[in-house]
């Protein structure tokens, strides 16, 4: 077996450098030096090392406008904890080697142009925590052992070409507190296996294609504050689950906007007492707004334009003192509002009374 060493570190460090094609800012074209003492890597822009191991444990290159591929010595870096790239021009496939890398609890490649399919050994690492991949160009499905690695809290892939179904075997993510997969081309329902996240705090599946309906057990994630479903293609009743929703009274931000939901928004939003958020418009919902509404005494945007409608707007709705956007633009709305408060919004194309111009605020009493 190779006995690996600070020298092995070096070698594969360099062996990076030599896979630069471009450096906007000449950080490592200045301070990685080939005819430097191995002793010296710990210096290095960049790089960290265990003070008991003498090994590199880190590396953070990230914002330094860098063009490159990842050569396969990177997986020499054995001691490695945290591999940040994040906002700089990486690009091609990544290497197996990185595999190697049993000890990682950081991978970080957000915002490069990374290429071909997930690779499936991102399960082999026990250790790992954060997996930001976002922002890249990665295609296919996304692999199914990725929940091998089951200590991770944090799974971004946004922003990617990703297809086919969200894998079953996700719900083993038994600690996850972080789950972005918006702007793929995901499609099927919302797997009951996601509601199974018991430490969930922010769910973005948006502006993908799921369909279907949302699952009742959603309501089980009782921890969540982001939630964001908006820009698919979701039917059937938003609130077909409204003795659960009152669970979710941690969510700040929700929004269901641009689907195909039905059926009516139930009272018991009004015990969601934290949002902050809460986005409805563009589909088709209907019956009134429920007075329970004026309980969200920290909202600061309320969308429920392009919907059906019908009925007045509660005057409970002037409780709202946070509240500066304000979007009821395409119901059918009537009779007269009274608004307390200063607020940024649209209530036009209703058959209220003292119609109100896109734009217009500052109305007080």
């Amino acid at each position: 077996m190779k006995r690996l060493s600070l020298g092995t570190d070096q070698s594969a460090l360099l062996a990076l450098k030599a896979h630069i094609t471009s450096e906007q800012h000449e950080f490592l074209s200045k301070n990685w030096s080939s005819t430097a003492a191995a002793s010296s890597v710990c210096d290095w822009i960049g790089v960290q090392c265990s003070s008991r191991h003498q090994r590199v444990t880190a590396l953070n290159i990230s914002n330094m406008g860098l063009t490159g591929t990842i050569p396969p010595d990177l997986g020499n870096l054995s001691f490695l904890v945290s591999l940040d790239l994040r906002n700089n021009s990486f690009h091609g496939n990544l290497p197996e080697e990185l595999s190697h890398l049993r000890r990682l609890r950081f991978i970080l490649f957000s915002n490069n142009r990374f290429t071909g399919e997930i690779p499936m050994w991102f399960g082999h690492f026990p250790e790992l925590r954060f997996l930001f991949l976002d922002n890249n160009g990665f295609s296919g499905f996304i692999p199914s052992s990725i929940s091998n690695s089951s200590k991770v809290e944090t799974l971004t892939l946004r922003g990617n070409f990703l297809e086919g179904n969200i894998p079953e075997k996700m719900g083993n993510l038994s600690v996850l507190k972080d789950l972005s997969l918006s702007g793929n081309y995901l499609v099927g329902q919302i797997p009951l296996s996601l509601c199974k996240f018991s430490e969930l705090q922010s769910l973005d599946l948006s502006s993908t294609r799921f369909s279907g309906h949302i699952p009742k057990e959603i309501g089980n994630l009782e921890k969540l504050t982001y939630l964001s479903l908006m820009n698919n293609n979701f039917t059937g009743n938003a609130f077909a689950l409204p003795s659960k929703i009152g669970n979710l009274e941690k969510l700040t931000y929700l929004s269901l906007m641009t689907n195909n939901f039905t059926g009516v928004i139930p009272r018991e939003i009004g015990k969601l007492h934290g949002l902050k958020v809460l986005v409805l418009g563009r589909n088709n919902l209907t019956g009134t707004i429920p007075r329970e509404m004026g309980n969200l005494q920290n909202l600061q945007r309320l969308d429920l334009e392009w919907n059906q409608i019908t009925g007045s707007i509660p005057r409970e709705i002037g409780n709202l003192t946070m509240l500066t956007e304000l979007y009821f633009t395409n119901n059918s709305l009537i009779g007269k509002y009274v608004f307390k408060v200063p607020f940024f919004g649209e209530v036009n194309r209703n058959r209220l009374t003292k119609h109100l111009h896109p734009f217009d605020f500052f109305f007080n009493l």
